[in-house]
């Protein structure tokens, strides 16, 4: 197994590509990682796709529209494999399965499990929008999804039954934003309004952590340290957290929001994003701010990701793909579109790099072998 490989199953992170694909990264040496990827194609579509593009088969990738529909194109070429159509605007991202189905919520109130050739398996219906990503717990066959009726719920994946459901204080507006996040013990992790709470995966509370700051981002987990990492809205901090106790280890302030999804490398360093316009390198072993950037826009949403090199990928408000290197943050390089991007990236172990865009299109570049 390679090192990225093993450090996708090491870790969990909102756009970690092990969540987007169905079958394990492969180890692909004659790649060079380090070098901007050339422009493929971009597919036209009737709205925009903040979705995060996944793969369901070696031709096949999938992403949510705010044309209320789910769609499956080729790889290869771009060509139209299959249309899913819903009552609602997709943002949920898909979470895919080792069999090519994935998970997938819905403005129109449903989380659906949908298979590899676009039939519905089973849907699940609740009082509000699915508006942030589900994920699934293979090793219990669970389902994990929050919801804007302020309920986080856990159904069989198999089945779609409801397993056991959590619900939060209905006052707080847009809640749940934050996507369930899983440590090494399967136990989940979510934030709603200003706390951040833990659940075993039969339902039993477990720890909290509560904050002055809104938890609307997705918490960052590394395995093998036992330590996450969240930004708060409004005061703007950068939490780092023991996950197995919920004690708060370190937090750094930002001057801006820090609701972005952060991302980890292979070696232990978190990058986190700020509504200040800057990017922060967190060592989560040291506990050390190692550098802070400043890329003049936002970052509020779009999750980050992470190279096989181990260098950051991310997109801001000003709708470039940025790359910055692990150790010092200085910018490797940076991708710009016409249509600009706005999802957070699918990566390929063969050299795809498949993104939406706020402009109605999909766009697919290649690492050059």
């Amino acid at each position: 197994m390679s090192d990225y490989a093993e450090h996708l199953q090491s870790t969990w992170y909102k756009n970690n590509q092990a969540l987007r694909c169905y079958r394990p990264w492969r180890d692909t040496p004659v790649l060079d990682w380090h070098a901007k990827p050339t422009h493929q194609r971009t597919i036209p579509c009737a709205e925009r796709v903040w979705s995060i593009p996944c793969r369901i088969g070696e031709d096949r990738i999938v992403f949510g529209c705010w044309d209320n529909s789910l769609q499956c194109v080729s790889l290869r070429d771009g060509a139209h494999q299959w249309r899913f159509a819903t009552q609602g605007p997709v943002y949920s991202s898909p979470a895919v399965s080792d069999d090519g189905s994935f998970v997938v919520g819905c403005e129109d109130h449903v989380l659906r499990r949908i298979s590899q050739d676009g039939e519905c398996l089973w849907a699940f219906h609740a009082q509000g929008p699915f508006h942030a990503s589900p994920t699934i717990d293979p090793a219990r066959s669970i389902v994990y999804a929050g919801s804007y009726d302020h309920t986080l719920y856990a159904l069989d994946h198999a089945s779609g039954r409801l397993l056991w459901k959590q619900s939060f204080d209905e006052q707080v507006e847009d809640d749940l934003y934050s996507s369930p996040a899983l440590d090494a013990d399967g136990n989940v992790i979510v934030g709603t309004d200003n706390i951040l709470m833990c659940f075993r995966p039969d339902g039993e509370e477990r720890w909290r952590i509560t904050e002055t700051g809104r938890f609307e981002g997705t918490a960052a987990i590394d395995h093998a340290s036992g330590r996450g990492v969240i930004g708060t809205e409004v005061d703007g901090k950068i939490i780092v957290f023991e996950t197995k106790s919920g004690t708060v280890l370190r937090q750094f302030h930002t001057d801006g929001f820090v609701v972005s999804c952060p991302s980890l490398s292979p070696q232990g360093v978190a990058y986190v994003g700020s509504n200040d316009g800057h990017v922060y390198g967190i060592d989560l072993h040291s506990l050390q701010c190692l550098w802070r950037v400043n890329l003049e826009c936002e970052f509020r949403y779009t999750p980050f990701t992470v190279l096989p090199s181990g260098d950051a990928l991310l997109v801001g408000t000003d709708e470039r793909l940025h790359c910055l290197a692990q150790r010092t943050g200085e910018s490797l390089w940076r991708l710009e579109h016409s249509g600009g991007f706005h999802s957070s990236p699918l990566l390929t172990d063969d050299g795809h790099l498949v993104i939406g865009s706020h402009r109605n299109a999909v766009h697919f570049y290649r690492w050059i072998r």
